[in-house]
C-alpha cells in the first residue's frame, strides 16, 4: 500500500504536467491558426481544425476525469495504508482537485477564475510532489533501519 500511495501521488504530479503541456499545445496552435487569418467565434472551436486542437480535449478529459479519479484512489489507498498523516494529506489534495475542476469549469463565465485555475494547478503539482517525495523518504528511512 505504501508503494501505491507513493506512485499515485507522483502520478498526479506528472498528470498535472501533462495538463500544462496539453493546454499550452492547444493555445499555441489556436494562436497560430488565428495568426494565419482564420477566425474562431463562440461555439466554433469544436469545429476548428488546427494543430493542437486535440490539446483542448486532452486537457478537459484529463482534468475532469483522470486526475480526480487518481485523487480519489490516493485517498482510498491512504486510508487503507495507515500511513500517519496520509489520509489527511490525500484528503487535502482531493479538495484541491475538486476546487481546481470547479475553477476550470467556471472560468469560461468568469475569466479571472482561469488565473486562479492556473495558480491552483501549481499548488496541486507541488503538494502531490511533496506527498510522493515524503513517501519515498519514509520508505528509505524505514529500509535503512532494517
Amino acid at each position: 500500500m505504501k508503494s501505491a500511495y507513493k506512485y499515485l501521488a507522483l502520478a498526479i504530479a506528472l498528470d498535472v504536467l501533462l495538463q500544462a503541456a496539453s493546454i499550452a499545445y492547444a493555445v499555441s496552435g489556436l494562436a497560430s491558426y488565428v495568426d494565419d487569418g482564420h477566425q474562431v467565434a463562440e461555439g466554433t472551436l469544436a469545429d476548428a481544425h488546427f494543430t493542437g486542437v486535440g490539446g483542448y480535449a486532452l486537457h478537459a478529459t484529463n482534468g475532469m476525469v483522470v486526475i480526480p479519479l487518481l485523487a480519489i484512489a490516493l485517498l482510498v489507498v491512504a486510508l487503507l495504508s495507515r500511513i500517519p498523516g496520509a489520509a489527511r494529506q490525500a484528503g487535502i489534495l482531493l479538495v484541491m482537485v475538486v476546487v481546481q475542476v470547479g475553477l476550470g469549469g467556471a472560468a469560461g463565465a468568469v475569466p479571472i477564475l482561469g488565473a486562479l485555475h492556473g495558480a491552483l494547478a501549481l499548488a496541486v503539482f507541488g503538494f502531490a510532489t511533496m506527498i510522493g517525495v515524503r513517501a519515498i523518504r519514509a520508505e528509505t528511512s524505514t529500509s535503512s533501519r532494517v
